[in-house]
Order: structure tokens, then sequence, then C-alpha cells
């Protein structure tokens, strides 16, 4: 016995081949960030559903090894959920949870059509990754105190800045594609009448097999354009890939998409035009014809804004608010209902 707390992660994988999301690779992060705690030992389970299938971007593979081989709550855990992880307890441990429970919970699942969206009324410590987000879920009356920590990165696992990127242009639509496409059509339209042609990539589904090909991808490129989801489809959590961006020192386009508000800021570190095929197809053909002191203006900024989101600050923030969790779980007057 190690004398550590146990905190349980309930993990699933049904992909059969390539990619993985930014919410499987954070919740990682927090099961590393626990791993490292002389109190708290991470303990995962995958249920019989998860595929072992040779998927280099699944990043719970290292721990297959140590799947515990039951899901058991013990009075004195706590559990760390995110997403689909509720649908392990019973009806009844959801309104009454067993042990505390630590939940990253996203804006979009305030939409009553988001499945994810009656988690929200059961008790749980909440985890929001944006200043708007926190405020979407306070405002909205999830049952629980919201704590806001937003994502960050692990810099050692990011490639050096590309100083001679090959690419002038990189669209990033992997979550919307459509668009992506029309913007290439145009931009090729635009491209048959220049001299000097733009070098252009599209990104667009599928997923790349690891993140760090997908890193490669952006730091092979001056200038990217971002289309994380918008706001009508429930919007960002936080949008790792334009921080992502802006580390790689790429000018970053980005519209908003709530969960970049605090570091996707309009003409400091990014331009951000609205929603729109016009809008960005404007946004774009700005930044293609941008001098380099224009360039650096925005993309020095940007990368000075990376270093509030070192992975150390994150997995800090996760360990003080577990080390509170039984103080936050013993007051009932955080919660609509005992536990």
């Amino acid at each position: 016995m190690s004398g550590k707390r146990r905190v349980l992660f309930h993990r699933t994988w049904t992909k059969p081949n390539g990619g993985t999301s930014g919410g499987q690779m954070k919740v990682r992060d927090a099961f590393l960030h626990f791993k490292s705690s002389g109190q708290f030992e991470p303990k995962v389970y995958f249920p019989p559903t998860t595929l072992w299938t040779d998927n280099p971007g699944n990043v719970w593979r290292p721990f297959r090894q140590e799947g515990l081989p039951e899901w058991s709550v013990q009075p004195e855990d706590v559990l760390f959920f995110s997403g689909h992880d509720w649908n392990i307890l019973s009806k009844a441990d959801r309104q009454h949870p067993p042990a505390p429970i630590l939940n990253i919970a996203q804006p979009r699942h305030t939409n009553p059509t988001d499945k994810r969206n009656a988690f929200l009324r059961h008790p749980a410590i909440r985890i929001a990754k944006s200043s708007v987000g926190k405020e979407i879920l306070e405002e909205y009356g999830v049952n629980g105190p919201v704590f806001l920590i937003p994502d960050s990165i692990d810099f050692s696992r990011l490639p050096a800045p590309n100083p001679a990127p090959e690419t002038d242009l990189l669209i990033v639509g992997i979550k919307n594609p459509g668009l992506a496409r029309r913007l290439e059509q145009r931009l090729k339209r635009k491209n048959r009448w220049r001299w000097r042609k733009w070098k252009i990539k599209v990104q667009t589904p599928p997923l790349l097999p690891t993140r760090q090909d997908f890193l490669h991808l952006l730091n092979s490129a001056k200038t990217i354009a971002f289309l994380p989801l918008d706001e009508s489809r429930g919007a960002e959590g936080f949008y790792l890939p334009a921080l992502e961006g802006m580390y790689l020192e790429k000018l970053v386009i980005c519209p908003y998409a709530v969960g970049n508000i605090d570091f996707c800021i309009p003409e400091k570190t990014c331009i951000q035009p609205e929603y729109t095929e016009d809008a960005i197809f404007a946004a774009i053909l700005r930044t293609l014809y941008l001098s380099d002191n224009e360039r650096r203006h925005f993309i020095q900024q940007a990368k000075a804004t990376t270093a509030n989101h070192d992975i150390r600050k994150e997995k800090q923030a996760m360990l003080n608010l577990l080390h509170q969790a039984d103080t936050l779980w013993s007051d009932e007057t955080l919660f609509k209902y005992g536990k």
C-alpha cells in the first residue's frame, strides 16, 4: 500500500484509428499532475468498450497496464470526471456522490440539447477553462462551485519555432471543413492572378495521427487561420491550438469562440475577424500583405502571453484544488441538494 489517497479517473477510447482530442489530452495532463503528488495517487479504469488498437493518438495507451480491474469507489477516494464520465455512476450516485467529484465542465454543456447537460445538476466541484466559461456556468446555475484553471502547455513537448516556414498560410479546418475548403478555393482564384504565388495548406478531417504531427504542421506555416467551434455549435471550452500557434511564433487569425477570450486578444495577440466567410477571407488577405514589422508586433505579444499558460502553473492550480476538495465538499451550502 502506498498510503496515498486515490483519485479515480474513468477513461474510454473507441476510435479505431488516428488522432486525439484536446479533452483527452488535458484529462491525461491532470492524471500526470496528480501522479507527481506526495499525497495523492491517480488510478484509472478503462471499461471493456475501450479499443486498444495500435493507435499512436491514444494518449492513454502508456497507462493501459495500470488500469483498474473494476470500477469500485471507496469513501476516501476523490473522483475526477470530464465529458461523459458521469455515466459510470448509478443514477442514485450521481445525485448523491459517494466521494468528492472534481469535474471539468464546458460552457456548451449548458445547452439543453447537449448530452452532458443533465450532469450539471449533479453535485461537483467544477473546473472551467476560461473566464467567460466560468461566468456562463455560474449564471446557468450548476450544482456546486466553479473554479477557473485555464489550459496550459508543456513547452518541452513543442518543437522549436521554425525560423523559415515553407507555407505562407495554413487553415486549420478540422472543426469547420466546409468553410476551410471554401476559403481555400477563394484563395486559389486570387492566386491565379499573382506573379508570386502564395503557398497554402488546409487541414480538414481526419485528424493527424498524433499531437506532434499536428504541431509540426503548425510549425510549417507563417500564418495560421484557425476555425474553432462557433457559438452556434456550442463554442470552445478553451481552444489550445491557437495558443500553440502563438508559442510557435505564428501570426494567428482566430475568431471569437468563448473559451479563447483570455488569450486571443484582438489586434494584440491575434487578428480576430467576425466568424463569417467574408470576414475571415478579408483577415487572411490582410495578413498576407502585412510587413515584417507589423507581423512582429503580433507575434511578440502573442508569445509573451503564452508564458501565462505554462503547464507548471496548471499543475499547481490542479493540486491546490485537489487539496481543497474535502473542505469544499463538506460545505453543503455550495450544493443545491445534500450529498
